[in-house]
């Protein structure tokens, strides 16, 4: 019998642990043209490369991944992780990828967001979850700030892409700015 894990669910999509089929899906985005564009990917990796990186990330307490699933079809989409955890501080690096590009602009890039943060603010205790974001990714930009993340300054040429250097925000969220939130959508209900 086979288990379907949901750690934590949403209503377009659900987080999981990764499992091993996932790679699959790891090493398709990472080699994608679209994906790389979008995420500054620039070598391509093999499928031994992309599971050493994944048991890296693992083999570490400052880092803890999901693979980002749709509810409807049970389809691994994508990845979602906080990278950097300070337990000292509370505070954690945010990462998403949506790896198929199939599957962008239908809001679970948002949904993920979302679970991420009550994630890390309701469990894991964290003060502040932060992530850096192309100046020129406005889609990614307003579904960060529709979870309530708020530019708090730009990284200037911080990365070399087509023959330019790009600028980049750096964006956050803190646990106060969070409740504030969620208790005004309660409100509102």
């Amino acid at each position: 019998m086979k288990y379907s894990v949901k750690f934590a669910k949403g209503e377009k999509i659900y987080l999981r642990p990764v499992e091993e089929t996932d790679l699959e899906l790891f090493y398709f985005g990472k080699n994608n043209p679209d994906v790389r564009e979008t995420l500054f990917l620039f070598f391509p990796m093999t499928y031994e490369q992309v599971k050493n990186e994944i048991q890296t990330i693992f083999s570490s307490k400052e880092n803890l991944t999901f693979t980002i699933v749709e509810n409807k079809t049970d389809i691994p989409v994508g990845q979602t992780s906080f990278v950097r955890i300070d337990y000292v501080s509370r505070m954690a690096t945010f990462f998403l990828a949506i790896w198929n590009p199939g599957y962008w602009s239908k809001g679970y890039g948002t949904e993920a967001t979302r679970l991420m943060v009550e994630y890390g603010f309701d469990i894991l205790n964290l003060n502040r979850i932060q992530l850096h974001v192309a100046v020129e990714n406005q889609n990614a930009i307003k579904a960060y700030e529709k979870c309530g993340f708020k530019t708090e300054g730009t990284l200037r040429q911080a990365m070399y892409h087509h023959n330019r250097y790009c600028d980049f925000h750096l964006m956050a969220i803190l646990r106060s700015e969070f409740y504030s939130m969620k208790q005004n959508f309660s409100a509102n209900e």
